[in-house]
């Protein structure tokens, strides 16, 4: 027997362990051979005693001193060895593990063997089947770029890939930080050159920046809340900026006027951009907001004209409901919004008007994400419930989704602990590559999670964030890329292909900790992207260098931005010091934060002031008195004697006829402060270019403070001791005797501050648009189509209401609602056949809760919204139509009704009525449909039959019968529902399947405290009451999640089996008595 050689511990380690594993197989009888011949060549580990020495064991000593290995112990150290080494040396296909492999598959692999291989400079110029090869997966390395090119000039074709590899953006860098705002900026805007920048702050201004070199251009006021959203117009021309004060405005971007305030909503505007849509003038832009409206704005392109009053739509089922967010189709045809609400709604733009098509429930939470795919009819919704839904329009105009679970994990990751378990993922933002291959959604547990947008497949998780991200920012041409931000101060590049990071910044503000990260945009043509953070700064990356941003200060501010405003009836400005419009006002000083005027180098960086004489670039200061006596310092402006004599001459005639003019009006009884009668305060400062009479408590110039020198010391500036709000306190020494004369007047109008979009260019870009908007056009008609083709062809596979419903809607009854449409009245068709399944007394949920794939339509009304309930959520609805109050589908069909109504009124049987209304609604059903005639608007009466019963129509108070509202709390009563049940049944008014009331599927007392959560009427003989109750917890009080539906009409012979609970609680209450009433 031989002895034992001298191996490691490990090596006899390895032969226990696999001796322990062949005892759980079906290999028995090996592992006790393994077992004997390791004793006998003493293989087992051995013993050591005190004084070191080794001793031999056997093998049931050994398994009695490692008691705490498992007999699988080393098929468990196999399974964690390929996720460990994927880490550092990732796989070819990662998730899957072999012992066996080989290559970059095997166990043995290292990093070296990976970067082993090269790509020659001779593959640079191969072609395959006239395409360039792709780079092996293997070469990490950037390609060679002058190979690339030489390769590129010999073949005349190159990869994208190789040509711009993803290498290049790790050379963006921070141009630079300025500070521009004096609140957090959570908007941010690139115009369509990408040559300025919008920002949108807290601090109710807009600003427009140079994204070339930073310097600040104009600023933009009227806004007195928080900016919640800018859009730029597809021209060029116009910008608009949603505020919390509920409303917009827009102003031209070439000369900074504004063009239209818009006030339509009641609450603060949650998302505003501009429709692609481009059909000749004809242009639509979009606004939702927190009082649960949609907006959509008719402008016309030629002349910037709005419309005073919007295609307003008022989607709220239930009180505190919010629109959160929307997006445009590329073509501009269909609109998709998110609600607080769980619904995701639909609207189609293609039939000239807006109108509101689909309603999609299956979000279980409210969704605050949504967005549009770069081409075609998908987009991407994100929801408070953990998931992500891929949106497709299929036939039947019908929605269809692919679910993207946040809880899922990449395939060989370990599973989660059990305190994530526990954890809800809720998606944050959700996000296209520029190819709409990947769909990129960000989750509240700070990942990032790459989805095929195609399969649902989870293809990457992003990890780098600390806090939750809100912001992803696809590359504008190359669909490698997407930009992350989030409220940690991180900014991440990612590689979509391989699921790693690219560039990395972190957002660090010195002595104020890190900055969250609120926006972020790139230019058009991807070499620069801007930021925006909590603390009002506004950060520009890029290629190349950054000499062109060192000439801009670190903080930026005009001295007029936070001036006090006036303002007029239509929502117009004036600055309240000049009396002028803010876009006619002279070219402002440049401040800091504290509101000390910047040395001249930087003066001559405001637009309009690059040529002005290096003495008058710095205010100086000088002491005045106000009307009150108090001596101040103050900025006197640099004007020359002769402008001032003109000026002061101009407004003196001025302030003689303002004095008339006011005198006139309080002789009127006028009331109020009217500039000019009839004339908007712009048009008034544009005519006249001058400014108004100054305040009785304007200071006089009493001395001026002759500085020699220009720049001001650090200790000297407009900020004053205890004004702590620095600039903001610049409209108490700001500079009043700047006026703008008529040839500063003519030379601003000239200026162009945003150039527009070259011609070539736009067109193309419009006609793009409109080809893309004809397309859905083409897709949605043609879905339609089918529909009919299909109803028409073969009714066995859809409904025969169904079918009926597509050939003719004049055969249909309608119910009669207040269109969510301000202003407009209309009626949501539907098809309400009598049928059994249809008339039972109480049906399924199915009723209130509605497919997306249905075929019926409903609105809510407004008092139905208010109650808090959503009466049926349908989906796609019907196109608006307005009103028609007609019954039957032509004059023939009201002339046999109204003989038909004459012979049963000489009927005294109410059994023979009963039976005749039922055969006459069944003939009305499948009756052939004919067009109708053309009629004159005559006012006929409506048959009696279809008229609400009188219960329904009382307006005298009364106990019984009982007439519902929503949000009553009632009793209900089983034993009285049964009776009416057998009452209708004996009369036969109309067929109920006593299999689905409510006591066949749910356990029932005799008596319910419930809560009316659903109403609606079905308007046909008989016409009936149908009401969802949820049940209310007797012990707590509170609603429960169980409901049940009903329907009843009022009977002379059945007694009320809902009661009021008021009503109930009296009853209670009261001592009764015998022969007492």
């Amino acid at each position: 027997m031989a002895k034992n050689r001298n191996i490691s511990l490990l090596e006899s380690e390895l032969y226990y362990l696999i001796s322990r594993f062949l005892t759980t197989g079906p290999c028995r009888r090996a592992a006790e051979v393994l077992a004997s011949e390791l004793q006998d060549y003493q293989l087992l580990p051995g013993r050591l005693d005190w004084l070191g020495n080794e001793h031999p064991r056997t093998y049931e000593d050994v398994v009695a001193a490692n008691r705490h290995i498992a007999p699988d112990h080393l098929l468990q150290i196999c399974k964690q060895i390929g996720p460990i080494l994927d880490k550092e040396v990732p796989s070819c296909v990662p998730g899957v593990y072999s012992l066996l492999g080989s290559g970059k598959q095997s166990m043995l692999r290292t990093a070296k063997d990976c970067d082993s291989v090269r790509f020659n400079a001779s593959s640079y110029a191969a072609l395959h089947r006239g395409r360039p090869p792709e780079r092996p997966y293997s070469c990490k390395k950037p390609p060679h770029l002058v190979k690339v090119h030489r390769g590129r000039e010999l073949t005349g074709a190159q990869r994208f890939s190789s040509i711009n590899p993803v290498s290049n953006y790790e050379h963006m860098r921070l141009h630079r930080r300025i500070l521009g705002h004096l609140s957090a900026v959570y908007c941010i805007a690139f115009d369509r050159t990408g040559l300025r920048i919008f920002t949108g702050s807290d601090d109710c201004l807009v600003k427009i920046w140079s994204s070339f070199d930073g310097r600040l251009h104009s600023t933009l006021r009227g806004h007195s809340a928080e900016i919640t959203d800018l859009a730029v117009n597809y021209e060029n021309t116009l910008i608009a900026a949603g505020s919390c004060d509920k409303t917009i405005r827009v102003w031209c971007l070439r000369t900074c006027a504004p063009v239209a305030v818009l006030q339509g909503h009641s609450g603060s505007i949650t998302s505003l951009q501009f429709s692609p849509f481009a059909k000749g003038s004809k242009r639509f832009m979009l606004s939702t907001g927190t009082d649960a409206t949609v907006c959509f704005w008719q402008w016309d392109v030629n002349n910037f004209n709005f419309s005073d009053r919007p295609h307003k739509f008022t989607e709220r089922p239930r009180p505190g409901v919010q629109t959160v967010c929307s997006s445009f189709s590329p073509g501009g045809m269909f609109l998709a919004t998110g609600s607080t609400d769980d619904v995701i709604r639909i609207y189609y733009l293609g039939g000239g008007s807006p109108e509101k098509i689909s309603e999609l429930h299956e979000h279980t939470d409210k969704v605050d994400s949504i967005q549009f795919c770069h081409s075609g009819e998908r987009f991407v919704s994100g929801s408070r419930d953990g998931t992500a839904r891929i949106w497709k329009l299929h036939l039947r105009q019908q929605w269809r989704s692919i679910l993207l679970n946040m809880s899922a994990t990449l395939p060989g990751v370990e599973p989660m602990s059990e305190e994530e378990s526990y954890f809800k993922p809720k998606v944050t933002m959700v996000a296209w590559d520029r190819h709409d291959i990947t769909v990129i959604t960000a989750v509240n547990n700070h990942l990032l999670k790459v989805w095929n947008s195609y399969t649902g497949v989870l293809l990457h998780i992003l990890k780098g964030h600390e806090a939750e991200v809100f912001v992803l920012e696809p590359h504008p041409f190359d669909p490698r890329i997407i930009l992350s931000a989030g409220h940690d101060g991180n900014v991440f590049i990612w590689d979509l292909l391989r699921g790693t990071n690219t560039q990395h910044y972190f957002n660090m503000i010195e002595g104020q900790g890190h900055g969250a990260v609120f926006d972020c945009k790139f230019t058009p043509d991807g070499h620069r992207f801007a930021c925006t953070d909590s603390h009002g700064h506004l950060l520009i990356f890029g290629f190349g260098s950054s000499k062109p941003y060192e000439k801009l200060p670190d903080q930026v501010f005009f001295h007029t931005d936070y001036r006090p405003l006036i303002r007029d009836t239509n929502g117009f400005v004036l600055d309240e010091q000049t009396q002028q419009a803010p876009h006619l006002m002279p070219p402002p000083f440049l401040v800091d934060v504290d509101g000390n005027p910047h040395p001249p180098r930087y003066q001559r960086l405001v637009p309009g002031r690059e040529n002005i004489a290096a003495e008058h670039l710095v205010p100086q200061l000088g002491y005045v008195a106000t009307s009150d006596g108090e001596v101040v310092e103050q900025v006197i402006s640099q004007q020359t004697a002769e402008h001032d004599e003109v000026a002061i001459r101009r407004s003196t005639l001025l302030d003689e006829a303002i004095r008339n003019l006011q005198q006139q009006q309080d002789r009127q009884g006028q009331v109020g402060t009217e500039l000019v009668a009839g004339a908007g305060l712009e048009g008034q400062a544009e005519a006249q270019g001058l400014s108004l009479a100054p305040a009785p408590s304007t200071p006089r110039r009493v001395s001026v403070n002759d500085r020699a020198d220009v720049q001001s010391p650090p200790n000297v500036g407009l900020r004053r001791s205890g004004q702590v709000e620095g600039v903001r306190q610049m409209h108490q020494n700001a500079p009043r005797s700047q006026m703008a004369t008529e040839r500063d007047l003519q030379a601003w109008r000239r200026r162009v501050v945003v150039p527009e979009v070259a011609l070539s260019s736009y067109r193309n870009q419009e006609r793009i648009r409109a080809a893309r908007g004809d397309d859905e056009v083409l897709q949605y008609n043609a879905k339609k189509r089918r529909i009919i083709y299909s109803s028409c062809r073969d009714d066995s596979d859809d409904d025969p209401h169904t079918a009926k419903r597509a050939h003719g809607r004049s055969n249909t009854l309608e119910f009669f609602d207040l269109s969510c449409e301000e202003g407009e009245e209309t009626a949501s068709s539907e098809d309400n056949e009598l049928d059994g399944s249809e008339m039972d007394s109480s049906n399924d949920e199915e009723e209130w809760k509605s497919d997306s794939s249905s075929h019926t339509s409903s609105e809510y009304s407004d008092w139905t919204a208010d109650a808090g309930i959503n009466l049926k959520p349908s989906t796609p609805l019907s196109s608006r139509k307005r009103v028609q109050r007609r019954i039957s589908s032509s004059e023939d069909e009201e002339e046999e009704n109204e003989e038909e109504e004459e012979k049963e009124k000489q009927q005294s049987d109410e059994e023979e009525k009963s039976v005749k209304s039922k055969e006459k609604s069944k003939k009305a059903k499948y009756k052939s449909p004919r067009r109708p005639k053309v009629r004159p608007s005559i006012n006929r009466e409506v048959s009696n039959e279809f008229r609400p019963s009188t219960w329904i129509t009382d307006v005298i108070h009364r106990k019984s019968p009982f007439v519902p509202q929503m949000g009553d709390e009632v009793i209900y009563f089983r034993q009285g529902h049964e009776a009416y049940v057998d009452a209708v049944n004996r009369s036969e008014l109309y067929t109920i399947n006593l299999d689905k009331q409510p006591w066949k599927k749910m356990e029932l007392r005799d008596q319910e405290f419930v809560k009316i959560t659903g109403i609606k009427y079905e308007v046909c003989p008989p016409t009936l009451c149908c009401l969802k109750l949820t049940l209310i917890d007797h012990g707590t009080g509170k609603i429960s999640d169980k409901s049940f539906s009903v329907k009843y009409h009022d009977m002379p012979d059945v007694i009320d089996f809902l009661v009021l609970r008021q009503s109930y609680d009296e009853a209670l209450r009261r001592n009764w008595q015998p022969n007492l009433f």
